[in-house]
């Protein structure tokens, strides 16, 4: 896989006060990878989990606080400064993650906090509209995020509280999200990310507390989930305590990556022919807490987010699957997600 010669935008969301620059947009230039420093906005606390709009113009934010809020912000197209837009509750403390639906009319959040999903109105100049769903969760819920199966109108919601996965058809028009399955997981293993392979119609779900991808098969007509595969994310010998956290497909459905919070490591997965997976090869993240992490679009580079060393690492992919520290980092606070888009 070789480097092709272009630029990319990477937002950055971090733990921070309304006083902080808690939100970052830098610049990745792949022919030389350069990462350097675009843009920041005050005023939102928390901003943990971000989306961008397929036009680029706009991001949004979720403030992970008890009285929870979603912000957009209108993007600068010259010099990619970020201008808030318009903020309304997400009616639930603690939200974490934030989609878009696929004809981004409605952004979606999950309350981690309140265990619920809601969903808000997203308006023509993309800015946030009225509340027109909230899901509510049994006690002892904390759900960690929403994904839509690619080419359907279905999402998949993980409940890392209560060991579970909902299956969910979004109704566009009345922005309502109707459930359609409940399926109880592993005790103990604490659902936390997914990744989706339409092309095998399998859902990789890391567990975060068993350390583990479990592998869920869905039918033609997505209606029904069963559990596959099981494999672990961290060596057999580690005898400390891991949490998984994030994970992604490599853009040519070779390789699946996982992160390791506690082991400090990416773990990569093969991915065979018919979506199953191989035990994971385990490679440091250069840095502590691994949180989230983005695979650039053209798939051979690799950004983690080190929120506890205050970094992001910019790693290279061979074609092994496999990622080598390119030395290049970004010193930043609290780092915990990242969304790269190449330049428009």
């Amino acid at each position: 896989m070789e480097t092709s010669s272009r630029a990319y935008h990477v937002y950055v969301g971090t733990y921070g006060t309304e006083h902080d620059h808690s939100l970052h947009v830098l610049s990745l230039q792949t022919s030389n990878l350069n990462l350097r420093y675009l843009s920041a906005v005050k005023g939102i606390r928390n901003p943990s989990y971000l989306t961008v709009n397929s036009t680029q113009d706009v991001v949004y934010a979720c403030s992970e606080v008890e009285d929870g809020e979603v912000v957009s912000y209108r993007i600068n197209e010259a010099d990619h400064k970020l201008t808030e837009q318009s903020r309304q509750k997400t009616a639930g403390n603690g939200p974490c993650y934030v989609t878009l639906s696929t004809d981004e009319t409605h952004l979606l959040t999950v309350n981690y906090g309140e265990g619920t999903t809601t969903v808000h109105q997203v308006l023509k100049d993309g800015s946030l509209g009225l509340l027109t769903d909230k899901v509510v969760y049994k006690q002892g819920s904390h759900p960690h995020t929403i994904m839509s199966i690619p080419k359907s109108k279905k999402y998949v919601v993980t409940d890392l509280g209560l060991d579970r996965l909902y299956l969910y058809e979004f109704n566009e028009q009345q922005g309502k999200l109707i459930l359609l399955y409940d399926l109880k997981a592993n005790a103990k293993s604490g659902p936390r990310h997914i990744a989706i392979a339409d092309s095998h119609r399998k859902i990789y779900v890391v567990n975060e507390f068993n350390s583990k991808v479990a592998v869920y098969q869905y039918d033609a007509s997505i209606t029904k989930l069963e559990l596959i595969q099981e494999v672990r994310t961290i060596p057999k010998s580690f005898e400390g305590v891991n949490y998984a956290a994030d994970i992604h497909i490599s853009h040519d459905m070779s390789y699946l990556y996982v992160s390791n919070r506690g082991h400090h490591s990416i773990g990569i997965c093969k991915i065979d022919s018919n979506g199953l997976l191989t035990d994971a090869i385990c490679v440091f993240s250069i840095g502590e807490w691994p949180r989230n992490f983005t695979l650039i679009p053209n798939e051979n580079l690799l950004l983690v987010a080190n929120e506890h060393s205050n970094t992001i690492v910019l790693m290279k992919i061979g074609r092994d699957g496999i990622p080598t520290y390119t030395g290049i980092e970004y010193p930043i606070k609290s780092p915990v997600c990242l969304k790269a888009l190449p330049t428009i």
